[in-house]
């Protein structure tokens, strides 16, 4: 009787692993980052700290030979990451979500995580979950933009506070756009509220204004530096905005092997908890970068709102909010912003935009 042979993909092959010499795990702090340094049989050869900044980074590391170096994703970890591999050196950086035998240990010091970090990457770089940085020139873009944000929320500080400060003295604040808030609440406010709530309506003006200009330096960044994202905002309803983040977020293309991967990497996925014959509705994941997340959730409710163009997209998203349901059109609105994410990637077969996300025409683009 023959014996059955088993499918090849059954048969667990041996990962073939290149000879690692020198192995430094960092433990990234704020102001001291602690090193632990393995030699090519696993022996802790040195342990030390140097300082979190430029010169403290290029003392301990531009006179060593290459080395394999890892570090958890943090504040500090994309300036580091890139001077240390200008260096010379190999650079890993784990994800923090898969390290939580670090995170939580009752034994967790500075000195004990940066050797559990060094082991790591010593046995297996891949059960680190390496993530791929944007490059400091991209973060510094980044920034302007989180920095705009940053002005938005607090204007919205400010308007609630001046609307709830009147309330109390008997008067109620027009509605408004903030673009004329504080123009049209200085015209109807009686003296003495005035005198009181003036400085902050002029804090408010000043904020429109510094943030008019923020939109105006994304823009020009938008046709000048970054010309990729010029065809994203041919789509209706994508703005210069959400354009710029979501290229600078996503860096490179080849990150991504499919489209949907995108809006799985952006928590627009639904969660599972499926046990038997139960397999409930959840919400989404809520993992990645929430602030994109955002710009795309307005842009699919502008794309399926009562101002929006009509286009195949809208069309479909409209027909999944008119199943009927209490949160019909919130599922018909993450399912747009999954749509949109999902077509807006381009992986390493090069993903172009569908008529269904142009709604009239089809672009082929060659993202980043």
């Amino acid at each position: 009787m023959r014996m059955k042979t088993h499918p090849q993909y059954f048969i667990s092959k041996p990962r073939r692993s290149s000879k690692v010499g020198v192995t430094i795990g960092i433990d990234l702090g704020d102001i001291w980052s602690h090193y632990c340094t393995l030699s090519e049989d696993g022996e802790v050869v040195d342990r030390g700290r140097f300082r979190t900044n430029p010169s403290g980074v290029g003392k301990r590391f531009r006179d060593l030979g290459p080395a394999r170096v890892a570090m958890e994703a943090g504040t500090h970890s994309i300036w580091v990451s890139e001077q240390i591999r200008e260096l010379g050196h190999e650079v890993i950086v784990a994800n923090v979500r898969e390290l939580r035998a670090i995170s939580h240990s009752d034994r967790k010091s500075d000195k004990v995580d940066a050797e559990k970090i060094a082991r790591y990457a010593r046995l297996d770089p891949e059960i680190l979950r390496p993530i791929a940085h944007r490059s400091v020139a991209q973060q510094e873009t980044l920034t302007l933009i989180r920095a705009r944000d940053a002005l938005v929320r607090l204007r919205t500080g400010a308007v609630n506070s001046v609307r709830g400060l009147a309330k109390p003295c008997g008067y109620r604040l027009p509605a408004s756009s903030t673009l004329t808030f504080a123009k049209r609440c200085l015209a109807v406010l009686p003296p003495g509220l005035a005198q009181a709530l003036g400085p902050l309506l002029h804090q408010i003006a000043d904020m429109t204004v510094k943030i008019k200009q923020y939109d105006r330096e994304i823009q020009r960044l938008t046709e000048t530096k970054y010309p990729e994202p010029q065809a994203l905002v041919k789509v209706y309803g994508v703005s210069h905005l959400t354009a710029l983040t979501f290229v600078l977020t996503l860096g490179k293309k080849e990150r991504f092997q499919r489209s949907r991967d995108v809006g799985c990497y952006l928590g627009l996925r639904p969660r599972r908890s499926q046990s038997g014959d139960s397999d409930p509705q959840l919400g989404i994941t809520k993992a990645g970068n929430g602030y994109l997340r955002q710009l795309l959730v307005e842009c699919a409710n502008h794309v399926i709102g009562p101002h929006g163009k009509d286009s195949a997209l809208r069309r479909w998203g409209l027909s999944l909010g008119a199943r009927g349901g209490s949160h019909a059109r919130r599922r018909a609105v993450l399912a747009v912003a999954r749509k949109l994410a999902g077509s807006r990637a381009i992986s390493i077969r090069s993903f172009g935009w569908s008529q269904c996300a142009s709604g009239s025409h089809e672009l082929t683009l060659e993202l980043y």
